[in-house]
């Protein structure tokens, strides 16, 4: 044990992320995007969004023997509607994730969260990471606990990027009548309920992560008051404007953004509806943003923001990939090399369930 730990860091909300692991994250922000900007929500790096007052916030950092070599970042957080799958960002490239690199870094990982005060088996309801981690991971997990892997991943997924030189800005012709009218913009506290609905539909489609009609207001609350939703507002002449689309981006860092969340519901697909809301908002992103700060009747501050990369994870096995890859995200068209990452869940009657 002292010989696997000591290759191991950890930092909590009391000790703070040094520096020099704050440069690594950066310099690995696209995959970090899991971890880096939830971090700097948790120590109020984020201007204009609210700190997260959440404290079950640990980090470790496993590092090559004998060096201050970080090759993976490991994340236990909570958000504001329950704790995280445990991520594990790898800041080295894929080629180099070898046997045994994986085996002495997940030997080392386990038994440090083992060996933290306080910290329950419980509390790994799943995994998250680039594949061959998750499956490491897992393996140790199960050998050092006795609680087994779900058999079926919860999600297995693709790592695509899109930039300002991938992204097609042609826009696709939308196939509802005429006298539709559409209209993308960022959510406003009007949207509530028609984004609480489509929050909790589309984690219905992610099972065990389940929304309580109660969650899903919360979860479009903090959505809308942060500036992190848009909408595919459709308007009819006469009748009352439906919101056919959602797409949330609520992990943001310097350089990069997030597309955590895109819902269509069953009325509006074959529309083009997701299609034409993905374009919108990384063409906001990737070129400029105004995202417009206010309190009470009148605005605060205004931010232009800019991003060279705009990220998403998209199932290997959802239709999504086509329109994702229509718009300019990497690694999704047949034959391309892409990144994959895959969420393991373990035995739910021995692990208390978190929140995406």
């Amino acid at each position: 044990m002292p010989g696997l730990l000591s290759s191991i860091q950890r930092w909590d909300m009391s000790t703070g992320i040094p520096k020099d692991v704050w440069t690594v994250m950066h310099t690995n922000a696209p995959r970090a995007n899991l971890v880096l900007p939830h971090a700097e929500k948790v120590f109020g790096h984020q201007k204009f969004t609210p700190k997260i007052v959440a404290t079950d916030q640990l980090w470790l950092a496993y590092s090559k023997p004998g060096t201050s070599e970080i090759q993976l970042i490991l994340a236990s957080t909570e958000g504001s509607l329950g704790k995280y799958p445990l991520y594990i960002v790898p800041t080295v490239p894929v080629a180099e994730l070898t046997p045994e690199l994986l085996k002495d870094s997940m030997e080392a990982l386990c038994s440090a969260l083992l060996s933290e005060p306080g910290f329950k088996r419980a509390r790994v309801f799943s995994v998250f990471s680039v594949d061959k981690v998750t499956e490491a991971f897992a393996q140790t997990w199960e050998e050092l606990t006795g609680i087994k892997r779900v058999e079926e991943p919860y999600y297995d997924a693709i790592f695509s990027v899109c930039t300002a030189s991938t992204l097609v800005r042609q826009q696709r012709a939308a196939r509802p009548s005429e006298n539709v009218v559409l209209e993308p913009r960022l959510a406003v506290e009007q949207d509530a309920e028609q984004i609480a609905k489509q929050c909790e539909d589309f984690a219905a489609t992610s099972p065990p992560f389940f929304l309580t009609d109660d969650k899903a207001r919360e979860e479009a609350r903090i959505l809308i008051a942060n500036k992190q939703v848009w909408v595919l507002e459709m308007k009819k002449p006469n009748e009352k404007p439906e919101i056919a689309t959602i797409v949330a981006v609520t992990r943001k860092s310097e350089g990069v953004a997030t597309i955590t969340k895109v819902y269509t519901p069953a009325k509006w697909r074959g529309n083009g509806c997701a299609e034409r809301l993905v374009r919108h908002v990384c063409i906001e992103y990737v070129l400029a943003v105004v995202i417009l700060h206010h309190d009470t009747d009148f605005f605060l501050n205004r931010l232009l923001e800019k991003y060279q990369q705009i990220v998403l994870y998209v199932g290997v096995e959802n239709c999504a990939k086509v329109v994702y890859d229509r718009v300019g995200f990497q690694g999704l068209s047949e034959g391309s090399v892409s990144e994959r990452w895959v969420e393991t869940g373990f035995d739910r009657k021995k692990v208390e369930l978190g929140h995406w």
